[in-house]
């Protein structure tokens, strides 16, 4: 009687295994888009959470590339501080301390917008789910739409000549990594700008309840009036206080 019950307790534990095992092989459980949706509305509260809870200090440095998009100068540092409420003031500038009120250097990359974008333009695809760290992630990618609208909106045009994939929480449904890039190339001006490489990672990370970033990296090509530019931008985020 005990080898009988001994026998079934160890199929069971075996059975259990074998679909936690299987997590990432099986399919979602919630369609692509409700997932899509939920996230931009997670991203907007998340947002104004931080707005009325958090100080921090963003450092933005440019970098000039070669061909070999080896670092050959620093061009710029710049380190901000984001007060709550949402106010902004430059602390310092190529390793000096502020003087007066300068101008911000804002991120070019602007997460909801992004994701508004991208769920007017592209279609998006649930490649499985993968575990990082013990919690279970959607991974999704997305490419623009064969019949998509014209817009005349600069970053919209940029993001409809965009491709990538992101990470998502399973259950908080949070981007932590993002990564997009442009497939095709995008003037205006009758050909006076030409930006013909561009691409972004961003990260982000949870801290006591709010999803906040850990940094922005851009790297872009482009050419205005002939002359041509090869950096990398970078955004990182520290010093997060309530």
């Amino acid at each position: 009687m005990r080898i009988g019950f001994s026998l079934y307790l160890f199929l069971l534990f075996s059975i259990l295994a074998q679909n936690l095992s299987s997590i990432s092989n099986q399919p979602p459980t919630k369609p692509v888009e409700f997932i899509v949706g939920k996230v931009l509305e997670k991203t907007q509260n998340n947002d104004q959470l931080k707005k009325e809870n958090l100080t921090y200090k963003r450092i933005y440095t440019v970098e000039s590339l070669n061909d070999k998009k080896e670092v050959v100068n620093k061009d710029k540092e710049e380190v901000v501080l984001i007060e709550k409420g949402g106010r902004e003031r430059t602390l310092e500038r190529n390793g000096k301390g502020n003087k007066g009120n300068s101008r911000v250097s804002a991120p070019k990359f602007d997460l909801i917008k992004a994701l508004e974008s991208l769920i007017k333009f592209h279609d998006f695809e649930i490649n499985r789910i993968d575990m990082i760290d013990n919690r279970p992630y959607y991974l999704i990618s997305f490419r623009p739409k064969a019949d998509r609208s014209r817009t005349n909106d600069d970053v919209e045009e940029i993001i409809v000549r965009s491709e990538g994939w992101m990470y998502v929480d399973l259950e908080k449904f949070y981007i932590s990594q993002i990564t997009v890039w442009i497939t095709r190339s995008y003037s205006r001006g009758w050909g006076i700008f030409n930006l013909t490489r561009a691409n972004v990672d961003m990260a982000q990370e949870e801290l006591d309840g709010i999803i906040v970033m850990k940094s922005i990296k851009l790297i872009d090509k482009y050419s205005f009036f002939g002359f041509d530019t090869f950096e990398k931008q970078t955004w990182t985020y520290q010093d997060y206080q309530f």
